[in-house]
């Protein structure tokens, strides 16, 4: 009597190794989706777009929300290295920053940031080191962002930026 052992490939672990394997560009992606998010609400923000159509018009809202789904597909992936710990907890922080409904809860993410990047051990590679920094800028500039937008009177709201 013979088995026959019938062998399939799996497109969800494939997707995963994909990611895994790209989790430093997926990154990349992530903070480059920031800095034009941050872009678009700065243009959004001098043409008076917020005040002629209102918020749910923008196309920073839009934006915003690309950033919230790359900072969750990046965070999604388990890290293997050391290198990808760093990323990884990055990205949830990032996931969390443009979701953040106050200044406080900003202000805490941001901390928590810093104490990430304090704590990553020394043999971290320099470019992630780099991109753990950038993300680090980049939540500081969301937190100016936010404490400008809450003293000015015309605009709708600051909070959260993945509305």
């Amino acid at each position: 009597m013979t088995k026959n052992i019938t062998t399939t490939d799996f497109l969800a672990s494939k997707a995963a190794d994909k990611a895994q394997t790209y989790l430093f560009d997926n990154f990349c992606e992530l903070l480059t989706r920031v800095f034009m998010a941050l872009e678009e609400e700065e243009w959004a923000t001098k043409a008076g777009w917020d005040i002629a159509f209102g918020a749910s018009v923008s196309d920073a809202d839009a934006a915003w929300r690309l950033v919230a789904f790359q900072a969750e597909t990046v965070s999604a992936v388990q890290p293997l290295s050391i290198d990808d710990l760093l990323l990884h907890r990055m990205a949830g922080l990032m996931s969390r920053a443009v979701s953040a409904t106050g200044i406080d809860a900003l202000e805490t993410v941001r901390s928590r940031a810093m104490h990430c990047i304090a704590q990553a051990p020394m043999a971290t590679a320099a470019a992630v080191r780099d991109m753990a920094k950038e993300a680090l800028s980049t939540i500081d500039q969301m937190l100016e962002h936010a404490l400008v937008c809450d003293g000015d009177d015309m605009s709708v709201r600051a909070l959260p930026l993945a509305a």
